[in-house]
């Protein structure tokens, strides 16, 4: 397994103002885990919860390879998240305080409603059977499984209709496990040598969809960009298919996972 990733701010911004993170966790050749998610930009500190909930999310899928299966065990992997991160904002707290810079008046609303994200973890295990993948999600990123140039799968969203602006979001502050877990999708699969994952975050996961609906392969071009790891051909590819007006200027992280 070959594993690649690509993050870009919306155009405009700067990397650090991305709010986009995906963590990858390679055990050894055969066994992957995969995250990304998609922190809410209305929400304050809404890209550094995203990157503890990818990270979480893999640790808790390494610890039990359930997670990724079932759906109150990836709700109970969230409400982790959301305990490691009341310690995160508590130091971040008092840094700005060291740093002379407290937490303003107009920053407390938002700090006490805590930060959205979306979240979409996968696992690739290669066994004596087989090549076995799991999924879960919450919200609207995706992971796309490809064989012999064909979309074999999206999941959680399958059409480009699907998107809205309102799409499921992890709250850090939510412990309700099994409120949680109503809103948590999961998939299991097989795979074969030759297969492709592409895991998106909305915006290009609804331009992926769009693609293939106009009769594209969008995983051909993605493809050349995460091979390569051409970051700078990345941004300006991106940025042209804002311009003509294919994809919302949004901030994108693709983890592509190449089985090849």
């Amino acid at each position: 397994m070959v594993v690649s990733s690509l993050r870009v701010p919306k155009h405009g911004n700067s990397l650090p103002e991305c709010e986009d993170a995906a963590h990858v966790l390679s055990v050894d050749p055969g066994l992957v885990f995969a995250a990304v998610a998609d922190g809410a930009s209305e929400s304050l500190l809404a890209g550094e919860w995203a990157d503890l909930l990818t990270r979480y999310v893999n640790d808790s899928a390494l610890d039990d390879g359930r997670v990724v299966r079932d759906a109150d065990r990836f709700a109970s992997a969230l409400v982790l998240a959301g305990e490691a991160w009341d310690e995160w904002l508590a130091s971040y707290v008092a840094r700005r305080e060291a740093d002379g810079r407290p937490i303003a008046w107009y920053e407390e609303p938002k700090l006490d409603r805590g930060p959205h994200a979306t979240v979409l973890a996968a696992r690739f295990a290669t066994e004596p059977s087989g090549i076995s993948w799991d999924a879960a999600a919450l919200g609207d990123s995706c992971l796309f499984h490809v064989r012999d140039d064909r979309l074999l799968r999206a999941f959680p969203l399958e059409t480009a209709e699907a998107f809205s602006n309102s799409p499921g979001l992890v709250n850090a502050f939510n412990r309700d496990q099994e409120l949680l877990a109503r809103h948590v999708r999961t998939v299991s699969g097989s795979a074969e040598q030759g297969d492709g994952f592409f895991l998106c975050t909305d915006a290009l996961a609804a331009w992926f969809l769009g693609a293939v609906e106009r009769g594209d392969r969008p995983w051909r071009e993605l493809g050349e960009f995460t091979r390569s790891g051409d970051l700078d051909g990345f941004a300006e590819w991106l940025k042209g298919l804002c311009g003509e007006g294919l994809m919302r200027n949004d901030d994108v992280t693709v983890v592509h996972v190449d089985l090849g």
